[in-house]
């Protein structure tokens, strides 16, 4: 034996390329895949079978919890309606007249509250000897008398379930669940016989998919629910039900529609009830997807042994011819001489290590190339980094020497006792420096920008004197040092309420600063900016809303509050922003909403 495997590897080692490549095809290729196809073949249709039984029965099980909610609700609201004391007695009294009767049932609220506070209940009825017909209660008459469904609730006061023929609003009728369960009244003959309606588009919406056919049948095996209405009334459809089984289960194939479909049948006994509930869900394309997939593996398999064969013999031609133009390529690259490499059409393998060749020479040109690329972005950097410093520098004159020429007119103010001009200098200054420091600052603390709210307004009282007061309040568990604000956010807003809204005040004007978290969203701090000037009539107001989110603000009145407004919503999202409310001769506030940070 190892004579003869020895002999066979000398063979093989000294027999033509050719030869041995088609050896190693049926040895590496054809013999593996058609053993792993067949493999392949039959795992994916235990595995699909598998998974479509499973989520077969996933669905069934679904369809099963929903009934048995919808059933176990229904039969815990027909308890609360029988043991009703009120209704008891309202269907217990007699009554003299037609009238008097539908005053009692008016005053009794308690079905209409079952009809429209649970979505399961289609219809509650009672049937009683009470000669009218009115709301929910019917008449016994000579046609309801003969039904099954009165016979058997006359005989018994246990719950049972039966189906009824309903129309829709289409003028189609349908079978409908509904639970019928005989009332105890005390000191009469009469009957009241009490039928809860399953409503059918709650019942479609709660149980139907797109995968599934579902079969509903009562005890008789007659389809009552189907998402085929064709289906329903039929009763050979669930023949394999054994309905004495009270635990009759099957997951299996059924013949539907002519053809065998994986199928999934279970039993629900109904709660405080003998009736039984079977419920079928069947996936009639679960086999059409299974052969699909064994078709397209089938071919897949077919073109993985054809496709190498038919390319075999092109290889086996060029494969010589590639490798030595490969090796040439290899020795042309390895003495330097990178520009006298051309294109390489060879197999993929080949053409691939080609490629890199090409790309690891690139990559050495552009190294040679980078490294001088990057002397020169360096000392371009360092250049726009210098005149950066310069301007940075030279802009800092100007404002140091506005500062110092402020503080030289302010001391010369008070050399002269001219303190309200030193005050007032003093105030500028403050203000100025606030707004250079924080001009292209992301955020600043809300006791800062408050602080420049309150010189702002020092200044603007100085020089308008009584026309205008303020007052500054917050909500005493706000840390204004640990708020953060965008700023210069404040200032514009109160700026518009003295320049607009205390423009025909002439005395007694008040602008008044008031800042607490929102009450329903304490997450959220609310500074209301609001004055007691002339305010605006309700045109002019609704115009200011309306245009307070698009930029068409007339300027002289809203596009500072505009672009507040855009900036908040920027930095803070689009639930937060400006509102105004206004009321004319009485004032204007401007509210603020921003996120606390």
């Amino acid at each position: 034996m190892n004579k003869l495997l020895k002999k066979i590897t000398v063979r093989y080692k000294h027999a033509k390329m050719k030869n041995q490549l088609i050896l190693m095809y049926f040895a590496a290729v054809f013999a593996p895949i058609f053993i792993i196809g067949i493999i392949l073949i039959a795992g994916n249709v235990n595995r699909l079978t598998t998974y479509h039984s499973d989520l077969l029965k996933s669905n069934n099980n679904r369809v099963r919890s929903v009934l048995y909610e919808i059933t176990s609700q229904i039969q815990s609201i027909s308890g609360e309606i029988v043991f009703d004391e009120q209704l008891i007695s309202l269907l217990s009294n007699e009554y003299p007249n037609e009238q008097t009767f539908k005053e009692a049932v008016d005053n009794n609220a308690s079905l209409e509250y079952y009809q429209k506070n649970y979505a399961g209940v289609a219809s509650v009825e009672i049937y009683t000897n009470q000669k009218i017909d009115y709301r929910f209660f019917r008449t016994i008459t000579d046609d309801v008398v003969v039904e099954n469904w009165y016979k058997t609730a006359s005989s018994r006061y246990s719950v049972f379930w039966d189906t009824f023929e309903k129309e829709d609003a289409g003028g189609n009728t349908y079978q409908s669940l509904a639970l019928v369960r005989k009332m105890t009244l005390y000191d009469t003959d009469a009957d009241a016989i009490l039928v809860i309606n399953v409503s059918d588009n709650y019942l479609k919406s709660r149980i139907e998919d797109n995968e599934d056919d579902i079969l509903l049948a009562l005890d008789d095996k007659q389809v009552f629910y189907s998402n085929k209405r064709d289906n329903e009334g039929r009763k050979d459809l669930l023949e394999i039900v054994d309905e004495n089984d009270s635990y009759f289960t099957y997951e299996g194939d059924m013949e539907y529609y002519g053809t065998m479909n994986m199928t999934c049948i279970s039993t629900l006994g109904m709660k405080q009830s003998d009736s039984k509930l079977f419920i079928a869900t069947i996936n009639s394309s679960a086999y059409n997807s299974v052969q699909q997939i064994v078709i397209v593996t089938g071919l897949i398999i077919v073109l993985a042994l054809i496709l190498p064969a038919i390319l075999m013999k092109f290889f086996i031609s060029n494969f010589s011819a590639q490798v030595s133009r490969m090796r040439d390529g290899m020795y042309n690259a390895s003495q330097g001489d990178y520009d006298l490499m051309g294109d390489f059409d060879g197999c993929y393998e080949l053409t691939a290590a080609y490629e890199d060749l090409k790309i690891m020479v690139d990559k050495i040109k552009e190294k040679d190339a980078g490294m001088y690329a990057k002397e020169i972005n360096e000392q371009k950097l360092l250049n726009e980094q210098q005149k950066m410093e310069f301007q940075m520098l030279a802009s800092q004159i100007n404002p140091h020497f506005l500062y110092n020429t402020l503080e030289m007119i302010r001391m010369k103010a008070i050399t002269a006792g001219d303190t309200e001009t030193a005050t007032a200098i003093k105030l500028l200054g403050k203000s100025m420096r606030y707004v250079l420091d924080n001009t292209g600052t992301e955020y600043t603390t809300l006791a800062n920008e408050l602080s420049h709210i309150e010189t702002y307004l020092q200044i603007q009282r100085l020089r308008f004197g009584e026309r205008v007061n303020y007052t500054l309040r917050s909500d005493d568990d706000l840390c204004l040092d640990k708020i953060t604000i965008l700023p210069l956010l404040l200032q514009p807003i109160v700026e518009n309420a003295i320049l607009h809204g205390l423009e025909e005040v002439e005395t007694g004007g008040l602008v008044d600063v008031n800042i607490h978290r929102d009450i329903d969203n304490p997450g959220t701090l609310v500074i209301a900016i609001s004055d007691n000037g002339c305010g605006m009539d309700i045109r002019t107001l609704n115009n200011m809303r309306r245009n307070l989110s698009d930029g068409n603000i007339n300027k002289r009145y809203g596009i500072g509050l505009y672009n507040i407004n855009q900036r908040i919503r920027l930095c803070y999202g689009f639930g937060y922003g400006l509102s105004i409310d206004s009321e004319e001769g009485v004032g204007t506030t401007v509210t603020t909403r921003i996120r606390l940070m």
